[in-house]
């Protein structure tokens, strides 16, 4: 379950596009750069993550074009590409960015912290009056 939710919340991420009116050189976008999944929260509280799931990588370049590469473990505990995307991104302003890839758009709000970036997502049980398995999942980057 925990690998379908963090799927989940990437591809939120992922699935985003953007756009920037910022043709300065002088000031390039936070999330420029290459990031390596670090670790997760669930509701708050930290969580395990494997080696394998620190794999995930988010390569975001200054010309709007970004690559995700994400990686599962088997059966026997290797360590093997998933799926790799290439496609394009951009920053949408106040904090939240926007990808589109093969014809789908997300944008998620990134939140930039020292060395990190995160987002949250939030699922709701869909039940009104019971939010007791209501869950909110915080994803952190950590820039390479």
């Amino acid at each position: 379950m925990k690998k379908v939710i963090l799927l989940l919340s990437v591809f939120a991420l992922v699935f985003a596009s953007c756009s920037s009116d910022n043709d300065d050189d002088t000031s390039i976008d936070p999330i420029v750069g290459t990031w390596k999944y670090h670790k997760y929260f669930e509701n708050e509280v930290e969580q395990t993550v494997t080696d394998c799931e620190k794999e995930e990588t988010f390569i975001f370049n200054s010309d709007g074009t970004f690559e995700y590469i994400y990686y599962e473990e088997d059966m026997d505990g290797n360590c093997l590409l998933e799926e790799s995307i290439s496609s394009t991104w951009s920053n949408d302003g106040d904090g939240f960015y926007t990808q589109y890839i093969e014809g789908d758009v997300a944008t998620q709000e990134i939140i930039f912290e020292n060395n990190t970036f995160y987002f949250e997502d939030f699922y709701d049980n869909g039940t009104p009056n019971d939010t007791s398995d209501d869950t909110t999942y915080k994803d952190v980057f950590i820039r390479q």
